[in-house]
């Protein structure tokens, strides 16, 4: 009897280690969001960011007009966006989450595959996004959605930038 409540003990204590070291890096999902409106008139801050599904790289930060397509890369966060982009000021409070979709998964579709498994694979992705020019954004964090849990994978500081 003993020994059953020793095991008992010891896994349970060991379950409890094992969420508590799972969920740090996780973040709450927040529904509440205020997005700015950016034009194609107006000067924006430009972040050119490459990476893939294991993190991001910030490569250049431009002040112009933005496009279309760079407007449109920064959705309201949603549930069907697999990755999320953060946005923290300097005291690493939160500015905003933006969805990105999952712009690191390209879909092909073939004739004559349809038997097959898969229909796609991850890819290094080149993006652009927008911000407003007076935007006092330190830290860009990815996240990765899973459920009603974003996890985070990359932080990068701007202070240097």
């Amino acid at each position: 009897m003993r020994l059953k409540l020793y095991i008992l003990t010891v896994s349970l204590f060991f379950n409890a280690f094992i969420s508590a070291s799972k969920t740090s890096n996780e973040i709450p999902i927040e529904q509440d969001r205020v997005f700015d409106n950016l034009s194609l008139d107006d000067e924006a801050k430009i972040f050119s960011i490459s990476g893939n599904e294991r993190g991001i790289k910030l490569n250049a930060i431009s002040f112009e007009r933005p496009s279309s397509s760079t407007i449109k890369n920064l959705n309201p966060f949603s549930k069907q966006d697999k990755y999320a982009l953060q946005l923290l000021d300097e005291n690493k409070k939160t500015i905003m989450i933006y969805g990105l979709g999952n712009p690191f998964y390209i879909h092909a579709q073939h004739i004559d595959f349809e038997d097959r498994d898969f229909f796609g694979g991850y890819i290094e992705a080149n993006f652009k996004v927008a911000f407003p020019k007076d935007s006092d954004i330190s830290y860009l964090i990815l996240l990765e959605q899973n459920g009603e849990i974003l996890r985070k994978i990359n932080e990068i500081s701007l202070d240097n930038k």
